[in-house]
């Protein structure tokens, strides 16, 4: 046996799956509306290519079908066998015709097909029956200028929908039932698990146990990243060091990037999707509903509400990095928010500066103020034999309102500092001094500072007289 091999990859065809046997090619053309409108299909990237079984039957909705990136050979065998030596092995002639990069398949559903019918009795039958005509020609006019349509009676009406399906595609999912719900829930909404495969996330309830040990899944995948025994040891460190992490947290003290902890963090912690330890790595082994002191790592969620003076300063998380990549290249921004607003990689909440973001999954100890602290410490322990909350875990109800109106106020203050700071670089910029000015001027300042003092005392005056006051509320008189 033997073959022969002749290569023309310059050509180009388009292959179009037509769903039939065909017979004519002309009929064949003339179902899918001739070959100008073929090649107008072909000629554009997002039209569907219409298959009518009837083209001259309007009363048919046509089935699409779809374009696809798909490659293709043509080939052309040609198979010669000896006439007189039967035994002998034939020979095989393959010549490549050319190539394709997409093909025309099509899989959609077809919808109802019409024909134009009526029912007449029979003339020669003594029985009566009906007989069904193609009265197509007197449905429709035959020309423009057939004015006879008109005045001609129709004996039968034939009225029908001109959509039925407004969607010829399979929809592939399956519907989900919905458990009822009595209303007494009181746990924390699930969020959507991570985008990456992780084998340890868990919900959050008081009856199932946690794991203890890591996945074998989870071990396999730190040989195939790439993970040295020094990466390992340094998130292990961290975790035998405190049992409750957040994520950027572990970024910020290990100093690995996030494509390294994700394949570290699942062999050495899982993580929770809701409940008080919502969004949190927990060392494997360590149960947070049986160790008081796991208090300090619940979950704080932080929101800013934007107003006038906010907006300035803090965007959102996804701005931020992308501002930061840009001006990698370029070196550090020079702008005033820089100093004002924590960095976005910094995973702490410090009292002098404005949040990294809009919003901020903290731990309860990553909040550095003195206040928050000192009333974590004064929660009394509980009895032998409590269990935390399943929504509140050991915090007492209210503890996170308390928490964010402590740092709204911090934040006000903050605010208004800078507000006050920028109003008076710009009268002394506006004005020029003298000696004997500048010596006035450092008694008005002292004066100034002195009734900043007492502004400061009866804002914390008011700030406790009410505590449910939000932060839109108390950033109305920034600007006045």
């Amino acid at each position: 046996m033997s073959r022969q091999l002749s290569f023309n990859p310059q050509k180009e065809f388009e292959l179009i799956e037509y769903p039939g046997k065909v017979v004519n090619p002309d009929r064949m053309l003339a179902t899918l509306g001739g070959i100008i409108n073929i090649s107008k299909v072909l000629g554009d990237e997002v039209k569907r290519l219409p298959l009518r079984f009837h083209p001259e039957n309007p009363y048919n909705k046509p089935a699409f079908g779809d374009c696809s990136e798909k490659t293709g050979v043509l080939l052309s065998i040609t198979v010669r066998r000896h006439k007189k030596d039967r035994q002998r092995p034939p020979e095989y002639f393959v010549r490549v015709l050319g190539h394709c990069s997409r093909v025309f398949t099509f899989d959609s559903l077809c919808d109802f097909q019409y024909l134009p019918l009526w029912s007449t009795p029979r003339s020669d039958s003594a029985n009566a029956a009906l007989e069904l005509t193609y009265a197509l020609d007197q449905l429709m006019p035959r020309d423009s200028a057939d004015l006879d349509f008109f005045k001609r009676r129709h004996s039968q009406l034939l009225s029908l929908p001109e959509l039925f399906t407004h969607v010829d595609v399979v929809y592939p999912g399956s519907y989900r039932t919905d458990s009822q719900e009595d209303g007494q829930q009181e746990v924390l909404g699930v969020q959507s698990k991570a985008t990456y495969d992780n084998q340890g996330v868990i919900s959050f309830n008081m009856v199932d146990s946690f794991p203890t040990q890591a996945d074998s899944q989870n071990l396999k995948r730190l040989k195939v990243k790439y993970v040295s025994d020094e990466q390992l040891a340094c998130v292990k460190k961290l975790f035998d060091d405190c049992p409750i992490w957040t994520r950027i947290a572990l970024q910020y003290e290990s100093g690995l990037t996030n494509d390294k902890l994700k394949c570290i963090t699942p062999s050495l912690a899982y993580y929770f999707s809701n409940g008080p330890w919502r969004t949190m790595y927990v060392r494997f082994g360590y149960d947070p509903r049986k160790d008081f002191n796991s208090r300090y790592y619940q979950t704080f969620d932080f929101r800013l509400r934007f107003s006038t003076g906010l907006s300035e300063f803090v965007y959102s998380k996804k701005f931020v990095k992308q501002r930061k990549a840009a001006n990698a290249s370029s070196g550090p921004s020079e702008d005033g928010s820089s100093d004002l607003v924590q960095d976005i990689d910094y995973p702490y909440f410090d009292e002098h500066k404005l949040p990294r973001s809009r919003q901020c999954m903290l731990r309860y100890s990553d909040v550095r103020m003195a206040r928050i602290q000192e009333m974590l410490e004064k929660i009394p322990t509980p009895l032998t034999g409590a269990v935390c909350n399943e929504r509140t875990g050991w915090l007492p109800p209210g503890f996170d309102a308390q928490v964010r109106q402590i740092v709204c106020s911090t934040i006000s203050e903050l605010l208004r500092s800078h507000y006050r700071k920028e109003h008076l670089t710009a009268e002394v910029e506006a004005v020029p001094q003298t000696d004997a000015a500048e010596e006035e001027d450092e008694a008005d300042v002292e004066e100034e500072e002195d009734t900043q003092e007492e502004d400061m005392e009866q804002d914390e005056s008011q700030t406790e007289q009410y505590p449910d006051t939000d932060i839109e509320q108390l950033l109305d008189n920034i600007t006045s």
